[in-house]
């Protein structure tokens, strides 16, 4: 169903940035795509801002899509109809509590890093250049490793500010990974830059990442209580910077089964703060077990364009919620707001039916 969801949204998820590029020193033809005063040339790059959890389907970007010129074919009436579908099923569950199961790597891992295999060498060899995830929060370390069909030698790991080309770290080692501390003056983008000795000459692979200083901490997560349909978690938070924040966790058993990815989003002033998270009934399917929050994000979103978004972290990994009796709950289906019934009504009317 998020699958469905994210297709149908309009600001879709989208995650975030890796990039990894080969050159190789003593080809003429490809020495040069590596300048820091241009983007890499031979690039593989896949971005999910992870604006939040799935949203609600935008209509007029389907309808764009559907219809061209107010002129409605068959075709377009099948679209409709196949929009429709998938929206009714989605409305199934509300948007801040949608069931989440062990493929969606895109709720479950949000930051993963895509690491992609490249020629070096002048294509006689491969090699790849891999990061943990694509985006840091300070004080997190970064760990940088090269792997291949080539042994390393030894590497050069530069750092540079990508807006700049200032040079915020160098080091040679004699293995095929590092890890470096992170700083507190280190700039959102950030390219490493790894000149690595393979027993059989030398090449350059780059890839670029994230760094954030941290302008919110969830310090604590209460009990939960029921509130009608919904179960109820209260987040303590600790803001450093007023604005907007979403705040996303997935629910999962204490066994490690994924349940739901749960979102808030809220106006946040500075210093203590708190919001809640809801777990709807639709989604729990009856499980009693012991649960708990895990994957925690925190994001400061832009307040008006131009604006990078922010990031917080989570002072624990997990939180422990015990076990709660979901006969406590309401147990009545999510009801569509006027607002979703009205575009499901809309979908449906374009599709003839």
């Amino acid at each position: 169903m998020l699958l469905v969801q994210d297709k149908l949204a309009s600001q879709s998820s989208a995650s975030a940035s890796s990039a990894t590029v080969a050159s190789s020193e003593h080809s003429p033809s490809l020495g040069n795509n590596t300048s820091l005063n241009e983007k890499p040339a031979h690039i593989n790059q896949t971005r999910q801002d992870n604006e939040g959890a799935p949203k609600q389907p935008a209509i007029a970007e389907a309808i764009s899509e559907a219809v061209t010129d107010d002129v409605m074919t068959e075709s377009m009436t099948e679209q409709f109809a196949i929009l429709s579908s998938a929206y009714a099923d989605a409305l199934s569950y509300p948007s801040y509590s949608q069931p989440l199961n062990p493929h969606d790597t895109q709720w479950l891992e949000p930051e993963r890093y895509s690491t992609v295999s490249l020629p070096v060498l002048d294509g006689d060899a491969q090699a790849a250049l891999s990061l943990e995830k694509y985006r840091f929060i300070y004080p997190e370390p970064i760990t940088i490793s090269v792997s291949g069909t080539l042994p390393v030698e030894a590497m050069t790991i530069e750092l540079l500010d990508v807006e700049t080309h200032h040079i915020l770290f160098k080091q040679r080692v004699n293995e095929a990974s590092l890890e470096l501390p992170g700083k507190t003056d280190w700039p959102q983008e950030i390219r490493v830059k790894a000149t690595i000795d393979f027993t059989s000459g030398t090449d350059v692979l780059t890839a670029d990442f994230h760094y954030y200083q941290p302008v919110a901490e969830i310090t604590q997560v209460e009990a939960p209580s029921s509130a009608g349909s919904d179960i109820a978690i209260p987040v303590q938070i600790q803001v450093e910077q007023s604005g907007i924040y979403r705040i996303r966790a997935n629910l999962f058993t204490q066994s490690g089964q994924p349940i739901a990815v749960l979102t808030e989003k809220q106006r946040l002033g500075e210093g203590k703060q708190s919001l809640t998270l809801k777990a709807h009934y639709s989604v729990l399917n009856g499980h009693n077990d012991t649960l708990e929050l895990r994957t925690m994000q925190v994001e400061k979103m832009s307040g008006f364009p131009g604006e990078k978004a922010q990031y917080g972290i989570s002072r624990q990994a997990i939180w422990p919620l015990g076990t709660f009796n979901t006969r406590l709950l309401k147990q009545a289906p999510y009801q569509p707001s006027a607002e979703e019934q009205q575009r499901l009504d809309f979908l449906r009317s374009a599709a003839g039916q």
